[in-house]
């Protein structure tokens, strides 16, 4: 009897187990690299996915970085064509939804959120981060 009480405990805690690890898999924080990117620039779309060579550059994952924190803080960097800029603020999450703020910054972000993968725009571009 006590062998049969310790295997279901065993089950018991190895499910409650993997339920917290999926739990936490799904979690909004973490590092989202560059995945892809369109837009339509003087009427012709334009589409960069990574690890595709554009006019001689391959555009790879560290094109945008993107950290969210536990304490609500993210920080970005973007090094793509040349470019090297930075940027920080805040997140929050309202009615399932996620904002980014930031710094400086009164209109929030909105990010859209789908398994490891999450979408913005910014400045008629879509941008897609992979975790």
């Amino acid at each position: 009897m006590k062998k049969v009480i310790a295997g279901i405990l065993t089950c018991s805690l190895t499910v409650a187990l993997c339920i917290f690890m999926a739990a936490c898999s799904a979690s909004f924080n973490g590092t989202y690299k560059f995945y892809s990117m369109s837009m339509n620039t003087g009427g012709v779309s334009v589409n960069y996915e990574v690890g595709k060579e554009y006019m001689g550059v391959t555009i790879n994952e560290d094109a945008f970085t993107l950290t969210v924190n536990d304490d609500n803080t993210w920080s970005m960097s973007m090094k793509m064509m040349g470019a090297n800029e930075n940027a920080k603020g805040t997140w929050e999450e309202k009615d399932g939804k996620y904002y980014l703020t930031a710094e400086g910054e009164t209109q929030a972000m909105e990010v859209t959120v789908d398994g490891k993968k999450i979408t913005f725009e910014q400045d008629g571009a879509k941008i897609v981060l992979k975790k």
